[in-house]
């Protein structure tokens, strides 16, 4: 059994509660209504009762009127405790149906025991009593109405069984006064149940509008709250001012931006004292056509702060569209600026020497062409390479690298005029670039020259450098700009082609641009092209130097790449091994002789030719597959990888100390031994001696070459002699070419020896043949 806590339809202006929630409070304020000051009317219900009581003493058996009135204060008791219990109960844990049930026992036995009333204290014969009795009973009735309407069937529910009893007790007397007093009940119980609807009618709406209204409310309230918040809390600035000019109201972001207090903001007229014409010219537009609008640095009156800002300005219109006022969003984009700022020096600065970089000085290059061609000047932009700046990189570190191009860019800065630009290009690539000279283009080569010439000369003084003192040169090359039609790649082309050229001539040498030098770096391309013709046609070819103890016995060979070009003859090593290491040929060089020098060892036994030594480039050497490729061709030609001596340079240190002694030792526990070549001819350190497993040093053969003539060469041959003996190093003197320099270092305790004096470098089957003499000679010797 359910009962519907409201009418699904409402009217005489009734809100209609479709929604769920709000069907839902409408019912918990039906039953609320319900169970409120319930102790008045059943008060009132049992006073009523012992005045009936009394007026029916003397007529009726009094233990039966004594019985019912018990029985009404118990029910009446149970009301009353139900509705106690009701309001001790949090409201969200009520559940309103259960709670309707219980309200509805209670009418109903209330109902129930006064309709007991009219049946068994009815009387014909006592008038006065019969008309107490229906005066109590109709009272109850339309009482009952007025506080059980909030429930539409409630009230018949009580009201109906209190009436009916007495209704058909007059009318089975049948006589006209019952029959009178029957019409009478049933024109109040037609009038009682009309009040009762019309009335629910009223509450229910009353209940309806009053929850609207307290949605309502709520929403604003919750409206009002978030307004506030968003003002209050918004990173934006925000400012009310009124139909005048007047600031009314802003928030604490605003305050902030401004640099000032409410106290001094509120009231401001920004019409009228302001002294920025942007802003107040914003503010009259905003107040006239709707919008207006500021960006740009702006100084406060009333604090001073010079803030860099942007504002938009609105209207405000009542309902009748006329503007009332105005608001200002404020933004301080102090914050973006410096952001943008950031992202063009990252875009357009070298972030190491903060000097402009590739793109802005491709990009001012650009537009300076352009320029120079329409006004018939010229311009002038010198590239610059730091000579040797690699060794240095390699050998101290980066960080020491580092400080030196952080010095040459300042020395650029203030070796140049002011018009001028120095940028970085790449690694210790500089170009300076001076916009605009004069038209007159052979006095300004000339000039050229001799800025040239000053900026080396400032360059070239020595660098302090962590307490070191480093004395560092570049090569220059210029070229002046527009020489005919060309476009910026082209003009930095020349630039970087003329100082290749100068540093062909030597160190700290300066070359001009001639059309010419575009021949020789196309031969570059065209002998780089015919080198990997080479490699692939199998157009090299491995010479070998033998290498000898000190008793003259051959005990190994240097291994010498050799190309012969079909057109240009034999190539110089300096020449093509230079081209394959500005590319990635080095790499494929180096691979296919490796193969054939272990290829060779392999037709050899170790007494005939126990070593055989190969150089290794840097760039090879760095590859991360090197060691397990010189695994790979050990293996595959089934020699002992101690045979084998992989000749490096200093330069090794590219990547550091730790990256090379890792590498060597991952070759030494291979077997490989490990050979330092040149050695002396960079910035040799006995810190990195120490750290790398080294099996032998190669005295370059400058150092050799001038035993008998420089003194200085002497001592640092015996220097490098003596270190390496304490180290326990042995040592490989290249370059003998006769008998004195052998004789000079043998007696200082040198035991191997490469050089002219013995052998020159000579093809494989000379080679081979000369290992099968020695073999032979040897052999006779000990049958002897």
């Amino acid at each position: 059994m359910s009962f519907p806590l409201q009418d699904e339809q409402s009217d005489h202006g009734a809100v209609p509660l479709s929604d769920v929630s709000h069907r839902r409070q409408l019912a918990h304020e039906q039953v609320r209504l319900l169970y409120e000051r319930l102790w008045q009317p059943v008060l009132a219900s049992v006073l009523a009762a012992c005045l009936l009581v009394g007026a029916m003493w003397s007529v009726m058996p009094q233990s039966y009127l004594v019985g019912w009135l018990g029985a009404l204060v118990a029910v009446s008791g149970g009301r009353l405790w139900l509705a106690w219990h009701y309001h001790r109960q949090p409201a969200k844990r009520r559940r309103q149906r259960r709670w309707l049930y219980r309200f509805t026992w209670g009418a109903g036995l209330a109902g129930c025991v006064w309709g007991v009333a009219g049946l068994f204290m009815f009387t014909m014969e006592h008038h006065g009593q019969l008309a107490a009795l229906a005066i109590v009973l109709t009272g109850i009735a339309a009482g009952g109405v007025t506080t059980l309407s909030p429930v539409a069937w409630m009230a018949p529910l009580f009201v109906l069984p209190t009436m009916l009893p007495l209704l058909v007790q007059l009318l089975l007397q049948n006589t006209s006064l019952a029959l009178l007093l029957a019409a009478m009940i049933v024109l109040f119980l037609g009038l009682v149940l009309v009040i009762n609807r019309r009335l629910h009618r009223t509450i229910s709406d009353n209940i309806a509008l009053r929850l609207i209204v307290s949605s309502r409310e709520r929403q604003l309230r919750v409206s009002e709250a978030r307004y506030r918040a968003i003002f209050r809390h918004t990173p934006l600035g925000v400012m009310h001012f009124d139909r005048e000019g007047r600031v009314v109201d802003c928030n604490e972001m605003c305050l902030d931006i401004l640099g000032t207090s409410r106290q001094r903001l509120l009231g401001m007229n920004l019409l009228t004292q302001l002294n920025d014409e942007r802003v107040v010219g914003a503010v009259r537009d905003a107040l006239e056509s709707g919008t207006g609008y500021f960006e740009g640095t702006y100084r406060t009156v009333v604090s001073g702060k010079q803030t860099p800002l942007r504002a938009f300005y609105s209207a405000l219109r009542n309902e009748s569209g006329e503007v009332v006022g105005g608001v200002a969003i404020i933004e301080d984009f102090t914050e973006r600026k410096l952001a943008e700022e950031t992202i063009h020096r990252q875009a357009y600065y070298d972030p190491l020497t903060e000097l402009p970089n590739r793109r802005l000085l491709i990009e001012t290059l650009a537009s300076t062409i352009r320029d120079r061609r329409d006004d018939g000047r010229v311009g002038l932009v010198m590239f610059l390479d730091l000579d040797r700046f690699k060794i240095i990189n390699d050998t101290l570190g980066h960080a020491v690298g580092d400080e030196l191009l952080r010095q040459v860019s300042k020395r650029l800065l203030l070796g140049i005029d002011k018009d001028a630009m120095a940028a970085r290009l790449s690694g210790d690539e500089f170009v300076v670039m001076m916009p605009a000279l004069s038209s007159d283009r052979e006095a300004e080569v000339t000039r050229a020259e001799h800025r040239a010439e000053r900026l080396l000369a400032t360059l070239r003084r020595a660098y302090d450098l962590g307490g070191q003192r480093i004395s560092v040169t570049p090569s220059i090359g210029y070229t002046l700009f527009p020489l005919g039609d060309e476009d910026v790649g082209d003009v930095l082309r020349h630039a970087d082609t003329a100082m290749y050229q100068a540093k062909l001539k030597g160190r700290a040498q300066i070359c001009g641009y001639e059309p010419s030098m575009q021949t020789q770096m196309s031969w570059r391309l065209e002998m780089e092209q015919a080198l990997r013709h080479a490699l692939a046609e199998d157009q090299l070819s491995i010479a070998f130097q033998p290498q000898l103890d000190e008793h003259e016995r051959v005990i190994g060979g240097e291994a010498l790449m050799r190309w012969q070009h079909p057109r240009h003859g034999w190539v110089s090593p300096e020449v093509f091994i230079a081209i394959a290491e500005e590319s990635d040929l080095i790499v494929e060089l180096e691979t296919w002789m490796l193969d054939r020098c272990c290829g060779l060892l392999a037709r050899l036994p170790a007494d005939v030719l126990p070593r055989l030594s190969v150089n290794i480039s840097v760039r090879h050497f760095t590859q991360p597959g090197f060691v397990e490729g010189l695994i790979w061709v050990t293996g595959t030609h089934g020699i002992d990888p101690s045979r084998l001596i992989v000749e490096l340079t200093e330069s090794i240190m590219i990547d550091g100390l730790e990256d090379a002694a890792e590498r060597m030792q991952a070759l030494k526990r291979l077997g490989v031994q490990l050979a330092l070549d040149d050695f002396g001819t960079g910035f040799s350190s006995l810190a990195y001696l120490k750290s790398l497993p080294l099996d032998e040093l190669k005295i370059d053969r400058s150092f050799v070459s001038n035993l008998d003539a420089d003194g200085s060469d002497a001592a640092i041959v015996e220097t490098v002699l003596a270190m390496a003996q304490h180290l326990g190093i042995d040592v490989v003197a290249e370059g003998v070419e006769n008998e004195a320099q052998y004789e000079f270092l043998r007696a200082r305790g040198c035991r191997l020896f490469q050089g002219y004096h013995f052998y020159r470098p000579m093809p494989g089957e000379a080679f081979e043949a000369l290992l099968a003499g020695r073999e032979v000679e040897e052999a006779g010797q000990g049958h002897s």
